[in-house]
C-alpha cells in the first residue's frame, strides 16, 4: 500500500494540510472530503484506489477541518472553496505532467461542481454530493441552520437551472455519481440533478447511509464499494 506524505499548501496568509499519495501513471485525483471530515478518514479508500489504478492522489483538509487551522464555525464555504482552488493550482504547478481529475464527497462534491466554473479537469467523481443555496456561500457556517440545507435539498424546484451546473463542459472526460441507498442527508432528489446535469454514470451503494461511519455494513461491503470505484476509474 502507498503511504501518504503530508504536505502544506499555501493559501493567503496561512496553509492547509494535505496528504500526497504517489502513483505510477500520469493521472492524479484531487480528493475533497466531506463537511467536518478530514484526510485521515480517506486513507483506506485512497490507498486502495492508488494501488488498483496507479493514479496519484492529493487529499486536503479544508481550514476548520482535520490538521488545518481555524475553527469551522468562524469560516464560510467560500473560504473553503478558495482552498480547493489553491490545491488544484498547487497540482498544476508542482505536478505539471499529471492529468488532474476531481473526487468530491458530500461537501466535497459541492466544491467539485463549483470548481467547474473556474477550472477545467479530466474526470470527476461525485460521491453523495451536497448542494447549497448560492446566497449562503459567504455566510458564516456557525451562524447557519443545518436544517435549512436539508430542506433546500428535498425541494425539486431548487434544481431547475441550478447555479452549480452551468459549466459542466469543464469536465473533459468521464463523470460518475455515487449514491447511497439509505442516504437521508443527500437523498435522490438532490443527487439525481448531478447525474442529469453532468450526463454521469451512476452507482448506488446498497445498504449505506450518507456516511460510512453511520452505515451498518460489513468490511466485505466496503471492499466491494472500493472495487467498484477503482473499476470505474480504470474504465
Amino acid at each position: 500500500m502507498v503511504e501518504p506524505q503530508e504536505i502544506s499548501i499555501p493559501c493567503i496568509g496561512y496553509e492547509i494540510k494535505a496528504d500526497w499519495y504517489e502513483g505510477t501513471n500520469d493521472q492524479v485525483w484531487l480528493v475533497l472530503p466531506g463537511y467536518t471530515s478530514y484526510k485521515g478518514k480517506y486513507t483506506q479508500l485512497i490507498q486502495n484506489s492508488t494501488t488498483c489504478t496507479g493514479a496519484s492522489a492529493l487529499v486536503i483538509d479544508y481550514s476548520g477541518h482535520g490538521e488545518s487551522p481555524f475553527d469551522i464555525n468562524d469560516l464560510t464555504r467560500a473560504q473553503n472553496f478558495s482552498e480547493v482552488v489553491k490545491a488544484f493550482d498547487w497540482l498544476v504547478k508542482n505536478k505539471p505532467n499529471l492529468k488532474i481529475s476531481v473526487h468530491g464527497t458530500s461537501y466535497g462534491g459541492f466544491h467539485a461542481a463549483y470548481l467547474t466554473k473556474y477550472r477545467q479537469f479530466e474526470n470527476v467523481i461525485f460521491r453523495v454530493p451536497a448542494s447549497y443555496p448560492e446566497e449562503t456561500l459567504f455566510s458564516v457556517i456557525g451562524e447557519m441552520d443545518n436544517a435549512h440545507s436539508r430542506d433546500y435539498r428535498v425541494n425539486p424546484d431548487n434544481y431547475k437551472d441550478h447555479w452549480l451546473f452551468d459549466h459542466t463542459d469543464s469536465v473533459k472526460g468521464r463523470r460518475l455519481v455515487v449514491t447511497h441507498e439509505f442516504d437521508d442527508i443527500c437523498p435522490s432528489v438532490a443527487t439525481t440533478p448531478f447525474i442529469e446535469a453532468f450526463s454521469a454514470d451512476h452507482i448506488e451503494a446498497k445498504g449505506f447511509k450518507h456516511g460510512f461511519g453511520e452505515s451498518n455494513v460489513s468490511n466485505e461491503q466496503k471492499q466491494e464499494y472500493y472495487k467498484k470505484l477503482a473499476d470505474w476509474i480504470i474504465g
